[in-house]
């Protein structure tokens, strides 16, 4: 044999347990580190960092944007059921107020009113003339109520 094989006679005819006193522990490996290692990753932490921040204050900024929806949407809600239609008209009118210009939307009554209103969100929803609703036996105030609040969170700002 050559010197750097190794002679496993004398280990013949041994127990078990014998063999295994004769072994050696073995040194732990060393950690590994969880920490990044290359400049790389610190940057690519740091740049989803930068896009996960930027997009929550988008999303913040778009929600103080439309705090007026959600302000006219709670008024819709808190409604008693006894409510007349001219009050949705009335807070529909207040809520496009606070971002177009009072020319456009002040003087709009009856069915140019709703025509606005419809055109407003891509006629979904159908608004009639408030005032002959008022008065008519076919006013349904949970379904207005649901107009409504639909019309609050779809209509564009911009016909």
């Amino acid at each position: 044999m050559s010197d750097g094989a190794m002679d496993n006679s004398d280990l013949e005819g041994l127990e078990i347990y014998q063999l295994f006193e004769l072994m050696e522990p073995l040194e732990p490996a060393e950690p590994v580190s969880m920490i990044p290692q290359g400049p790389g990753w610190w940057v690519l932490l740091g740049v989803v960092l930068l896009v996960l921040t930027v997009m929550m204050g988008r999303h913040y900024y778009r929600r103080y944007q439309n705090r007026y929806r959600l302000y006219a949407i709670a008024e819709v809600q808190a409604l008693s059921d006894d409510y007349s239609p001219l009050d949705i008209s009335s807070i529909l009118k207040r809520c496009l107020l606070s971002h177009t210009p009072r020319n456009e939307v002040a003087s709009l009554t009856g069915d140019s009113w709703c025509e606005y209103l419809n055109a407003r969100a891509d006629h979904q929803v159908t608004f009639t003339n408030f005032y002959r609703l008022r008065d008519s036996d076919e006013f349904d105030p949970q379904a207005l109520k649901q107009q409504a609040i639909y019309w609050l969170q779809n209509y564009k700002a911009v016909p």
